[in-house]
């Protein structure tokens, strides 16, 4: 342990109003990082919502639809031509569309996404699956996201909902969750749909393998069996590349990553700044070391000391501050903006390559203090 270990952190503890006030500065660049990092995650996990939910080992997709806002239909045929495949347990197909909901308050009618599936298959991660399939049965009615957006207005399990002028009952709640396009959910049965849109296709099928039966090797025997109109991915590859082409096709990368440079700057400017007047306020103390033989060496060390005091007590205080700065987008966003395990690392990470860089800068200072100005 280098024998100038403690000093600096001795040094600011000395003064804790300073220590508190420069804690804060260090903060400031912090919370820009967690909250342009948190807007990100959370826009590019809300993109990915329903790849994330889904229960199954593959789905089958129209080739076309290169994401998942894209409605291009996948021919019914093509669930039955998917089952038949030698290791394929069954094949789950599920309906997509949107209908009108009307507010039963304002009465004014918005536009709400709507899947639909076979009760006794539910093709999604979601709780209590067999209340789920009890109340698409019995209720004839649909399933309501309680984590939508609060723009559908307020009711009960029980009322009566009109989607698309037609009356329909709430038979209960679910949660799944918004993205920056969609503002809510409904779930219905595949009959209760089919029977309102008997023409409707489904958007895609939620491949279940029998076990034991390897990933890739059903999904070649899948893409071999059907025709080529078909793509075949995983849950977790759709969710990536549904990621992927968000960034891809809207400059949010660019604009976040803006942010947190811009975060970077002005906590490297901070800590910058509180090093140099620490300095500049003990500059007769550093010249006496020196006069008493401590080498620049020792007090560059105490300098770079104190940057890590001030990079761990402003990441603290900044991810206090950024948690709940994320609470509270997130609950008028209602977008899964959180901090996480990769954030908190790639900001702690950040955190102390800038106080280093500003403790670098600053250590400068510490040349100029001459034993000889003291007398």
């Amino acid at each position: 342990m280098p024998p100038q270990f403690g000093l600096g952190l001795r040094l600011l503890v000395y003064n804790r109003l300073r220590l508190l006030i420069a804690s804060a500065s260090v903060a400031m660049g912090v919370v820009v990082i967690f909250v342009e990092l948190g807007l990100l995650f959370g826009m590019l996990d809300a993109q990915a919502l329903i790849a994330n939910l889904v229960r199954g080992d593959l789905l089958v997709m129209n080739i076309a639809r290169i994401n998942l806002h894209r409605w291009d239909k996948l021919y019914p045929v093509r669930i039955d031509q998917a089952a038949a495949v030698p290791g394929v347990a069954r094949v789950t197909p599920v309906y997509e569309d949107h209908v009108g909901m009307q507010d039963p308050d304002d009465k004014r009618v918005r536009r709400i996404i709507l899947y639909a599936f076979p009760p006794d298959d539910i093709p999604f991660r979601l709780d209590d699956p067999a209340s789920i399939t009890h109340a698409l049965k019995v209720s004839h009615g649909f399933l309501y996201d309680r984590l939508s957006r609060p723009i559908f207005g307020k009711f009960q399990a029980g009322d009566d909902i009109k989607l698309d002028t037609v009356p329909a009952r709430v038979g209960g709640y679910v949660n799944i969750g918004v993205d920056i396009v969609n503002d809510g959910n409904i779930l219905i049965s595949k009959g209760d749909w089919l029977a309102r849109s008997p023409d409707a296709k489904p958007i895609m099928g939620v491949i279940h393998l029998k076990p034991g039966v390897p990933v890739e090797e059903a999904r070649r025997a899948i893409l071999a069996a059907l025709p080529a109109d078909v793509s075949v991915l995983t849950p977790a590859e759709t969710a990536r590349r549904e990621s992927m082409y968000t960034l891809r096709s809207a400059p949010v990368g660019i604009l976040f990553l803006v942010g947190m440079l811009a975060g970077l700057v002005i906590g490297t400017i901070n800590c910058y700044q509180v090093l140099y007047n620490e300095i500049s306020d003990r500059l007769p103390q550093f010249a006496t070391l020196k006069a008493m033989g401590f080498s620049n060496r020792f007090l560059r060390g105490v300098i770079l000391e104190q940057a890590v005091v001030l990079s761990l007590t402003g990441f603290v205080t900044g991810m206090i501050v950024s948690w709940l700065a994320d609470w509270y987008i997130a609950s008028q966003s209602m977008l899964p903006i959180r901090i996480t395990g990769p954030s908190g690392f790639i900001v702690c990470s950040l955190t102390f390559a800038m106080c280093m860089v500003a403790g670098l800068i600053a250590i400068r200072r510490v040349a100029v203090a001459d034993p000889a100005a003291l007398y």
